[in-house]
């Protein structure tokens, strides 16, 4: 990030010094500064700095804040030389309290500004007792006060340059004060070999932040987070992903020693109708919480409300079900699958003109010739039939040679087809199951039982959206009452949810990765391998953001962090710990059985033939009982 360089040289002297040119020069170099800024009580040496400036090259501008002249910081700093611009201030005389609190308000003493404080000509103003006023110095300040060293004098030139930052003043927390170089006229600026910036202002010595944690669940205290945070495994009201950030925010804890104090949010947004702001977003931007123990999707109406210290989560929610036969794209044991409809028209329809156009020619070689037999139109259906059931035909082929190619024609016909079909049924029972459904349509659409888990966002979802699709979903397979019915509830755990999906027609939503641990537990080798998944109601978010509050303290110090976690394995291994990958299926080549819903059609087509033979028989012998009494009456008449 840019920064801008603002240097207040607040120089503690306990003799009488003047602001000293060369060791100036060696601190502009430090934090290449282009730019000079002199906040001064006395002006009698100004224009021997400012000349001095002039030499080295380097723009300068001298501010009396002595006088009654001084406006307010922002017409003063440029805000066109970010990262180039160093700011000496003399807080000695009366009016510099007064400025530094104007600037202290306009939170001037971030990371965007460094700042060098002095005193000049023997001050005995207390350094102290001004910084403790500045309520905006924060851990990501870049201020640094210089002290003569003990026993040294003007002609000697030997300085102390001493850090100044705070760990959190919005909690009561001192200011603190650590030398980090010397200067002297001979070696000029040298650090000191032990002093790290990062390391020193990251030991936050036990103090107490403000945490803010989401858990959907009733009665939770501050004092219950820790223990079930850090419990492995899914429980009731607690998504996955907040335990793996969790345990990010335990290194970020033990790392930078500090404790957390929660407050626990039922969900991560909302808002009231007069625009108060609900959950974990809501907090946050109030600054009501220095850390969160969970993760946010960092959509592009919240980059104003908050900072992203880490990526590494991937929100993948989706339909997790078993497949079975009964589920139409699979095929499994359909008669009908194996064709397509297009087939299944085009074979009867040849079938049908094949029994008409053997018909045909048995009539016209019965009246070309009088010894070929009238063969009837039921003898020929009979015949198509058994031939395309692979048992030949009913009676000795004609001679005739027009129906032997017919007859040939049919049966090379139905010897494709049905090698076809065959093979198409053989291959789907030694093979896997389809793919099943796939979209929120074809869920609709399917016979299975949706559930989904009882967190806060999936409630949330169906109370305020919009989306056409979703209120579909909700109304066809939500809304009808399952009230009395022995079956998965609409909102549930993973551990309720998975029983139902070991059993089939069922499936689950939820972040995938959360059952996928309980399904490895609980599913076989050849169920597994019937696990399939299906998109979800939350395609359009994906990488999910660890988050603190906007412009945070504690922002770039908590991303060095992170980013070096990273570099070590921890971040790697935590999260193989918690997102768990889908079970891999190991078994070998199974048969999947022919469903009963599968061969209705057989046994519908041989009840259908039982009963219009009964019915058949019936009208016949009700036919010839009356065509008998009619017989009886002709010879008694």
């Amino acid at each position: 990030m840019v920064r801008i360089t603002l240097l207040y040289f607040f120089l503690i002297f306990r003799w009488s010094v003047a602001v000293n040119v060369d060791l100036l020069v060696d601190f502009l170099k430090i934090k290449q500064s282009k730019i000079v800024l002199f906040f001064l009580c006395d002006l009698r040496k100004s224009q021997e700095l400012h000349f001095a400036m002039n030499e080295k090259k380097v723009f300068n501008r001298i501010v009396d804040i002595s006088g009654g002249l001084y406006t307010m910081p922002p017409d003063i700093l440029p805000s066109s030389s970010y990262g180039r611009t160093l700011c000496v201030f003399d807080y000695s005389c009366e009016r510099s309290g007064l400025v530094l609190g104007n600037f202290s308000d306009f939170h001037f003493f971030n990371t965007t500004y460094s700042w060098l404080m002095f005193a000049n000509g023997g001050s005995n103003v207390d350094v102290s007792k001004i910084l403790w006023e500045l309520k905006s110095i924060q851990l990501n300040s870049d201020l640094t006060t210089i002290e003569s060293v003990v026993g040294s004098n003007e002609s000697d030139g030997r300085y102390t340059l001493i850090d100044v930052y705070a760990k959190g003043r919005h909690l009561c927390k001192d200011i603190y004060q650590h030398k980090y170089a010397e200067w002297d006229s001979q070696n000029g600026i040298t650090q000191q070999p032990d002093y790290s910036r990062y390391h020193v202002r990251g030991n936050f010595d036990g103090i107490q932040l403000r945490g803010i944690t989401v858990i959907d669940r009733d009665n939770i205290t501050s004092d219950d987070v820790d223990r079930i945070l850090s419990v492995p495994g899914s429980e009731q009201g607690i998504v996955g992903f907040v335990k793996y950030h969790y345990s990010l925010l335990s290194i970020l804890r033990d790392y930078h020693n500090f404790r957390i104090k929660f407050r626990v949010a039922r969900g991560w947004a909302g808002r009231l109708k007069t625009g108060y702001r609900l959950g974990l977003l809501g907090i946050l931007a109030r600054n009501e919480a220095d850390v969160a123990a969970t993760a946010i999707f960092q959509r592009i109406n919240r980059h104003a409300e908050f900072d992203a210290i880490h990526q590494s989560w991937e929100f993948s929610a989706g339909f997790i079900y078993r497949i079975t036969p009964q589920l139409s794209a699979s095929g499994g044991g359909n008669f009908f699958t194996p064709f397509d409809n297009n087939v299944w028209i085009a074979s009867v329809v040849t079938l049908l003109i094949v029994i008409i156009v053997l018909k045909a020619v048995s009539a016209i070689t019965y009246r070309i010739s009088k010894n070929a037999p009238n063969i009837s139109i039921v003898t020929y259906f009979v015949d198509v039939v058994a031939s395309v059931a692979q048992q030949g035909i009913s009676s000795q082929v004609s001679l005739r040679l027009p129906i032997r190619i017919i007859i040939f024609s049919l049966l090379f016909l139905n010897l494709v087809l049905y090698n076809y079909y065959t093979s198409s049924v053989v291959g789907g029972l030694l093979s896997s199951p389809g793919k099943g459904p796939q979209t929120i349509e074809e869920m609709i659409e399917s016979p299975l039982t949706l559930s989904f888990l009882d967190i806060g966002y999936h409630k949330i979802l169906f109370r305020e959206t919009k989306v056409p699709i979703i209120r579909e979903l909700y109304q066809k397979k939500l809304q009808p009452s399952r009230e009395g019915l022995n079956t998965i509830p609409v909102y549930t755990d993973v551990t309720t949810a998975v029983p139902f999906l070991k059993k089939g027609g069922y499936a689950f939503h939820c972040e995938m990765t959360e059952a996928f641990e309980t399904i490895a537990d609980q599913f076989d080798g050849n169920e597994i391998c019937e696990l399939r998944t299906a998109k979800g109601l939350f395609e359009d978010l994906s990488l999910m953001s660890f988050v603190l509050p906007k412009r945070s303290m504690y922002t770039e110090l908590f991303k060095i962090t992170m980013m070096r976690a990273q570099e070590f394995g921890l971040v790697k291994r935590n999260l193989k710990i918690h997102r768990i990958e889908k079970p891999i299926c190991q078994s070998g080549s199974r048969v999947h059985p022919v469903e009963l819903s599968g061969v209705s059609l057989a046994f519908a087509v041989l009840l259908g033939g039982i009963i219009v033979a009964t019915i058949i028989v019936i009208i016949e012998k009700l036919f010839w009982k009356r065509a008998a009494k009619q017989l009886i009456r002709f010879y008694i008449d």
